[in-house]
């Protein structure tokens, strides 16, 4: 798993976190991602083998929304408190990429050169 945080304001702006199977970010001193300032286990991100999630109990907001719950792609912006970082995950698209919708109702080619043949007629 390739999965990081970079920070992106303040002192940990450009500063990595590598993100485990389970990641606790909060102000415990056993949490994955230690930030003071925050609730002790603010949030938690997951990695189920498809899909990134976050959880979030303190203040948490992705792409300046804000959020208890969200499947994360990469590139969001996540912000916990004050504190701002990247996602960089490289190839995870959300859900709605992974499955693809079904095309809608497609009319054969075919139909259009029997449609002006009969036109021309």
């Amino acid at each position: 798993m390739e999965f990081r945080l970079k920070g992106a304001s303040g002192e940990l702006t450009g500063k990595p976190f590598e993100l485990a199977e389970e990641t606790v970010i909060g102000s415990d001193e056993n949490a994955g991602i230690r930030l003071e300032g925050l609730e002790a286990r603010h949030a938690r991100i997951a990695y189920d083998g498809r899909h990134l999630t976050l959880d979030g109990a303190g203040e948490t907001w992705v792409n300046g929304e804000a959020i208890t719950r969200r499947v994360l792609k990469s590139g969001d912006e996540i912000r916990f408190g004050p504190h701002r970082f990247v996602l960089q995950a490289p190839g995870l698209r959300p859900p709605s990429v992974l499955a693809e919708e079904p095309a809608g109702k497609r009319i054969n080619p075919w139909t259009w050169v029997g449609i002006g043949v009969a036109l021309a007629a």
